[in-house]
């Protein structure tokens, strides 16, 4: 009986090489659809578990088919006909033996169509000449970390390259002789589809602003910075005023519309780095980080109601708008944000029992103020 051949040929490491990343790619890929929220490191674990429990499973029946891949020709086939784009590339080293670039010895025509040149051409040129931004993205960097450890590496990258018919691909390397196995594929669809899942996880959907979610979060980091730094947070609770009747007569349409437009009229009047958040309705909060000083704060308190207040119009409606405001400021109002919006909040409605239109500081008698519409 003849003696079964084992995965010394190198055509045959590349074959299980290409079968491995198929199959991590593809376990990855249904992952992310089945469980969106699972976080990458996450996913390559249990891919790549996933792919060395399959190794053992299908490992005996693969030494049983190894003979009809001794020639090659089922190994060129699969590349050849793969979804993901496939290269083989070799060490380029200078006179001291420092590897310095890689040479294309192989790409598949999915890889072809990605660079948008005839492999022919492609073939013994060096990537760093093919693609100039694989040396600023620091990609030829750790394809050389690679070779130099041993150690396969799997990761996302942009690619600002008008080249590469890409913007993200998702790489996975190892290391091949002198040389790597590079198997990559656009991720582009998923990467834009999971960054607008994050957006509207974290963002109001009527005004674009964050929301209460993302408010908590960054004002849980302020605090931190700003006791780490022995700097102040100052935390605005704003409510237009008599919105109710607004909404009433001029139906919920304009009323959306307003609060769109307040929305960024709120943005404009405060610091790029500053939050602007809707917690729903028509109260909004503003979260302004490392200020000078309560002058400063007060500045801005004024420049937030004028802003508001300027004459709108919508759809032939002019309409007149004031809001009343209420801000405490971090740490003598509070040391937590539950504690710094309830504050805020009880300021608020303090203006609002004083006649609207206008905004103070919290004070301790505020913490008796009477919810007012």
């Amino acid at each position: 009986m003849a003696k079964l051949r084992t995965f010394s040929s190198p055509v045959l490491g590349v074959a299980v090489l290409v079968l491995g990343f198929a199959m991590f790619f593809a376990i990855e890929l249904i992952l992310s659809y089945l469980v969106p929220r699972l976080q990458r490191t996450s996913l390559q674990l249990i891919s790549a578990a996933a792919v060395a429990l399959l190794a053992i499973v299908i490992g005996p029946r693969l030494q049983r088919i190894l003979p009809f891949w001794s020639d090659g020709t089922l190994f060129r086939t699969a590349m050849e006909n793969g979804i993901d784009d496939f290269y083989i590339f070799q060490s380029i080293r200078d006179a001291d033996g420092q590897l310095v670039d890689f040479r294309f010895t192989y790409i598949n025509p999915i890889a072809e169509r990605r660079l948008g040149l005839r492999r022919d051409d492609l073939i013994g040129l060096s990537l760093s000449k093919v693609r100039p931004s694989a040396v600023t993205s620091g990609i030829l960097a750790r394809y050389r970390e690679i070779v130099h450890t041993g150690t396969p590496y799997s990761g996302e990258h942009y690619i600002d390259d008008d080249r590469i018919a890409a913007t993200w691909l998702h790489v996975h390397a190892i290391k091949l002789g002198d040389g790597l196995a590079v198997t990559s594929r656009d991720i582009t669809d998923r990467k834009r589809a999971s960054e607008q899942a994050s957006f509207l996880a974290h963002h109001d959907q009527l005004t674009g602003l964050a929301n209460r979610t993302l408010l908590q979060a960054r004002l849980s980091a302020a605090i931190q910075n700003a006791r780490e730094s022995q700097q102040k947070i100052a935390v605005f609770m704003i409510d237009v005023d008599n919105f109710k009747a607004i909404n009433d007569s001029l139906g919920h349409m304009i009323g959306d519309k307003l609060l769109n437009i307040i929305g960024r009229r709120l943005l404009g009047s405060v610091r790029e780095n500053d939050t602007v958040a809707r917690l729903g309705g028509d109260e909004f909060v503003i979260v302004i980080p490392s200020f000078k000083d309560l002058e400063d704060i007060e500045c801005c308190g004024e420049k937030i109601v004028r802003a508001v207040h300027r004459p709108i119009t919508i759809d032939g409606n002019k309409i007149s708008v004031t809001i009343s405001t209420g801000f405490c400021i971090y740490p003598d109002a509070g040391l937590d944000p539950a504690e710094l919006l309830k504050n805020a909040d009880a300021a608020m409605y303090s203006v609002k029992g004083e006649g609207r239109n206008g905004f103070r500081p919290f004070r301790s008698s505020d913490a008796s103020s009477i919810d007012i519409n």
